[in-house]
């Protein structure tokens, strides 16, 4: 049997949307020259029906999960009592972290990468994964306290138009409880060069493709590095 370090990082990838980084992500474990070859991809988690990530998932044969804050039945459709939306997305994030830390040991994830994942987590997610010793990470399109949140490579174009900013950016970064203000892993900064906003975002996507790549393969060599250190001496 080979040595606990010796096993492939076992990553589990969140998206909402069309799933690109997810799967550049794929393409990455594949040889012969993927850089997360040292990797296995376990899992995949969805939040909308539509999502095209599950396509991909099921190309790449990864199990995936699909679930939603309304239709999992955490907040009801419509729902405008502020207090209520809060307490069900703390239910959902927890019930969320539950199922996850409940996968069987060889399957329970090391790494969770955040791909597209439009739901912004409570510490009712974050603080039972970071006390399994689970790492979370996210690939956001700007450059570190710049554009957090939302459409962040709009607002960054509004800028460039307006004559007030020539360069934009993207990190990879841990996941906290204020969005996008965990520490950085990797940052890119992405010079405009005059583009139209369809061609620049498509130049962002590009780097956001190695990016993610890039910064996930940094973090599982941490992991496995961290194994090794953990493990008891003969």
């Amino acid at each position: 049997m080979a040595a606990p370090d010796a096993s492939p990082c076992r990553i589990l990838v969140m998206a909402s949307g069309f799933g690109s980084n997810f799967q550049a992500l794929i393409d990455a474990t594949r040889p012969p020259a993927g850089e997360l070859q040292n990797c296995r991809i376990v899992s995949l988690v969805v939040n909308r029906k539509g999502a095209h990530a599950i396509a991909r998932a099921d190309a790449a044969a990864i199990p995936w999960t699909y679930r939603n804050l309304i239709g999992g039945g955490f907040v009801r459709k419509g729902e405008a009592d502020e207090r209520a939306v809060a307490d069900g997305r703390r239910r959902y994030d927890a019930a969320l972290a539950a199922q996850i830390l409940a996968a069987p040991a060889g399957e329970r994830p090391e790494l969770v990468v955040l791909a597209g994942w439009m739901h912004v987590f409570s510490t009712a997610f974050l603080k039972p994964i970071e006390e399994a010793g689970v790492r979370i990470i996210n690939i956001h399109p700007a450059l570190p306290r710049e554009f957090d949140g939302a459409n962040a490579i709009e607002r960054a174009f509004d800028e460039f138009k307006a004559g007030r900013l020539t360069r934009t950016g993207i990190m990879a970064h841990y996941v906290i409880d204020e969005v996008d203000r965990g520490e950085p892993i990797i940052v890119q900064e992405v010079p405009w060069e005059g583009e139209e906003l369809d061609a620049f975002k498509e130049k962002m996507h590009v780097h956001e493709h190695k990016l993610i790549v890039e910064a996930t393969a940094k973090v599982v060599r941490e992991i496995l590095e961290s194994r090794t250190s953990q493990k008891p001496s003969s």
